[in-house]
C-alpha cells in the first residue's frame, strides 16, 4: 500500500548523544507524518505526538507542533499565480 508521503530531508550524520537524539527525533517525526497521511491513522499520530512531548529526557519537545506544520503544508492547495 502506497501513501502520499513526502519524506523528510536526509539529516547529516551526527555523533554522540545529541546526534542519536536528533536522528531518533527525525525518524519518529517522519513516521508520525506517514501515519497522519494514512487514512484512519491521523488521530493516533496526533495522540502519539502529544504523548511523546512528555518524554522524560525532553528529546521530543516540539514534535507535535512540527507534525502540525508539516501536515498543514502538505494539505495546502497549490495555487498557480
Amino acid at each position: 500500500m502506497e501513501t502520499d508521503c513526502t519524506p523528510l530531508p536526509e539529516s547529516p550524520k551526527h555523533y554522540g548523544r545529541q546526534g542519536i537524539a536528533l536522528e531518533t527525533y527525525l525518524f519518529t517525526l517522519n513516521h508520525l507524518v506517514k501515519l497522519a497521511s494514512t487514512n484512519g491513522w491521523k488521530a493516533h499520530a496526533w495522540y502519539r505526538a502529544k504523548e511523546l512531548e512528555t518524554h522524560p529526557l525532553g528529546i521530543y519537545k516540539g514534535i507535535s507542533q512540527e507534525l502540525t506544520q508539516i501536515m498543514k503544508a502538505k494539505n495546502e492547495p497549490i495555487s498557480d499565480k
